[in-house]
């Protein structure tokens, strides 16, 4: 069964809510985030770009957490 999950940036120690994936559990979570919203150093290279506050970038930290 398909879970909602929030995901957070972790920017200057708050968090901020940038967006939602479903999945099953935590990991399977993470993973449809970094995939949803993850930049990938290629992207960075190809000047291929995104709005910051709705992406993660290679060295950012982010959280998944249950929706409502």
């Amino acid at each position: 069964m398909l879970k909602r999950w929030n995901v957070y940036l972790r920017r200057q120690g708050r968090p901020q809510h940038i967006g939602e994936v479903s999945e099953r559990d935590e990991a399977l979570a993470r993973c449809a985030a970094l995939s949803k919203y993850g930049v990938s150093d290629d992207e960075i290279a190809a000047g291929e770009s995104r709005s910051p506050d709705r992406a993660i970038y290679p060295d950012d930290e982010f959280d998944v957490s249950l929706g409502a």
